[in-house]
């Protein structure tokens, strides 16, 4: 656990060198951010600088072009010290940062996370640059919420501070297609304005905003209108189908519309879990060459036409784990990333594509998705171990994914943990204790230099137990929505629940005495915690009824209004999660979500009724 006096344990992402000097330095009136050539980097980080500076120990300082003066000075200098890498000393005369344009950047918000509230510094040399090249995360837009742009522009910012440099928002169909008005009708999705805003905003945060578009499997947002239906590999209206005559020009439309409103000069096509492959229009062609020829024949030609619009294609690796064969089929340019979301993956299994010489990434993710909060028993060790095979096999990159399974009611401000841990896992090390990343968690992201809020994240994202298991779900989600409540093929057991209430109940106490940051991420974590504790006592009021129902017992007025006050509570959460939608999202593809609560209510009053029948 980092000391509370100590900021350089505290640091987010934690530096690969560090040399303690005597000695502090303090900022105060006189001090003044030099820039050494008057470069745009230098000038970028000393005002970034400054605006950390003022959110953090409400400091000050000038920026001046102005040779040095001997004491005093926080100078800053663009330097060739390889990519993404900077070097900063700071003893009691002040400091010197030096690095490339990112470097800069990282090296200015290393300062400001030393920097106290009343403006001392603590002298020290570090020397720090990136792990892995690639450092990304990926949001979906595409299963519910459409974040409104200021919560991208939110998001970026968070993203830039803990040194990720690439953000994916996942897409399927919420975007608005000129030439295909249709498929983002009523989505919420965004216009192309919109996406070259956020672009731009992003890529001024060192931020590269890649696109990623859906480009087989998921289409089913696509193939259920009626104009598309024709094309869709199988009457599960999955994938698109590489044998449907209409599928190339219609994605040659999308991508053409879509990619050119990206300065990155990357293209995502997705093409992950085309679970009717070969079974479908395709199935003559699939029987003849093999499902990996299908599968290799469709991405190269959607490759190819990312290729034409100037972008370096790219795609899930998921299809090779079951079709190794297609690996020789593919495309030498298109990267691949490794994706797998379970603790007890083979991460080493992205050895064969070093082997292979093909470029390559790994990808964990946030475990929020089918849950009330992240599974940190799931998620964390993830992100560890993808993290040390990107590092120990030549990945160029490691990604961190959200998604948003069955609605998205998974608010954001869970995942932020998680987010966090990938940052720390990419750039430096991923075996980083987890107390230390906890409290440096609490102070950099959270804003919270209590460090409640690490701990809380910590012990809430444990807190899931129900006494079933349950595969890339939460259980105690399931339990918060279930609706088959006289028989279930998932019954909870008595014991975990209780001991699992028993936990949120500490937890919750412990939250009232202690608080949690005002704001948005605050209000989220507080909904996810009184919902987990709800979805605990529903639970048990559910165990409670079966058994009733199986003895036959007379009317039980004293359960039913258990059942009754429980619909009530969950049906204000479920206000409380519209509101906190709204807050982040727009509103189009909240129903989903809306309507699991409002079947979870129906059901505790349904069953509330018939303990005490007319």
């Amino acid at each position: 656990m980092a000391r509370p006096d100590d900021p350089v344990a505290r640091l987010l992402p934690s530096p690969r060198r560090v040399e303690r000097l005597p000695g502090t330095f303090r900022w105060d009136r006189r001090c003044r951010v030099r820039l050494d050539s008057g470069s745009p980097a230098e000038e970028g980080a000393a005002k970034l600088l400054a605006a950390r500076l003022g959110e953090r120990a409400t400091v000050k300082v000038s920026i001046s072009g102005s040779p040095a003066t001997p004491s005093g000075n926080v100078v800053l200098s663009e330097a060739d010290s390889g990519p993404e890498s900077f070097e900063l000393r700071v003893d009691a005369a002040g400091a010197r940062l030096a690095g490339d344009p990112a470097g800069l950047r990282y090296g200015a918000e290393a300062l400001a996370q030393l920097t106290a509230p009343d403006g001392r510094v603590p002298a020290v040399h570090l020397q720090d640059a990136p792990a892995l090249r690639r450092r990304g995360f990926l949001l979906d837009i595409s299963r519910g919420k459409v974040p409104r742009p200021e919560t991208v522009r939110w998001l970026v910012e968070v993203l830039a501070r803990l040194r990720y440099n690439e953000l994916f928002l996942y897409t399927e169909h919420t975007f608005q297609f000129e030439k295909h008005p249709e498929i983002g009708a009523g989505s919420g999705g965004y216009a192309a304005p919109e996406i070259r805003e956020l672009d731009a905003f992003a890529r001024a945060c060192g931020v590269e905003l890649v696109p990623c578009l859906q480009t087989f499997g998921h289409f089913r947002r696509i193939l259920e209108k009626a104009p598309y239906r024709r094309l869709a590999e199988s009457d599960r209206r999955w994938s698109v189908s590489p044998a449907a005559s209409g599928t190339y020009p219609l994605l040659r439309d999308l991508l053409g519309e879509y990619l050119p409103n990206f300065t990155s000069g990357w293209a995502h096509l997705n093409c992950d879990e085309p679970v009717d492959l070969g079974k479908g229009l395709s199935s003559e062609r699939a029987k003849r060459e093999g499902p990996a020829a299908v599968f290799a024949g469709h991405v190269n030609r959607v490759a190819g036409m990312a290729r034409e619009l100037g972008k370096r294609p790219m795609i899930w690796a998921d299809v090779l784990a079951d079709h190794p064969e297609a690996l020789d089929l593919l495309d030498s340019s298109i990267t691949l990333a490794d994706w797998w979301y379970e603790p007890d993956h083979d991460f080493d299994r992205v050895r064969r594509f070093r082997d292979a010489g093909r470029d390559f990434l790994t990808v964990a993710g946030t475990s929020s998705w089918t849950s009330l909060f992240p599974r940190f028993d799931t998620s964390l060790p993830n992100i560890r171990g993808h993290a040390r095979a990107a590092k120990r096999f030549g990945a160029s990159g490691f990604i961190v994914t959200d998604w948003g399974d069955g609605g998205h009611y998974n608010l954001f401000g869970g995942s932020l943990f998680p987010i966090a841990a990938g940052a720390e896992a990419a750039w430096g090390d991923e075996d980083r204790p987890e107390g230390e990343l906890a409290a440096a968690f609490s102070e950099h992201v959270a804003g919270d230099a209590s460090g409640f809020s690490g701990e809380f994240a910590t012990r809430l994202g444990r807190l899931h137990d129900t006494g079933f298991p349950h595969f890339n779900h939460s259980p105690l989600k399931t339990v918060f929505f279930e609706t088959r409540l006289r028989r279930s093929a998932r019954v909870p057991a008595r014991e975990a629940l209780e001991a699992t209430l028993a936990a949120l109940r500490r937890l919750a106490a412990e939250t009232e005495a202690r608080g949690l940051p005002s704001g948005r991420s605050g209000a989220e974590w507080r909904f996810a915690l009184d919902a987990s504790l709800l979805a605990a006592e529903r639970g048990l009021a559910t165990l409670r009824f079966r058994q009733s129902e199986r003895s036959g017992s007379p009317a039980d007025h004293r359960l039913a209004g258990e059942l009754a006050a429980l619909a009530e509570q969950q049906g204000e959460l479920a206000r409380r999660f519209r509101e906190l939608w709204l807050r982040a999202n727009r509103p189009e593809g909240i129903e989903t979500a809306r309507k699991r609560f409002r079947d979870a209510v129906t059901a505790l009053r349904r069953a509330a009724r018939a303990l005490v029948p007319a």
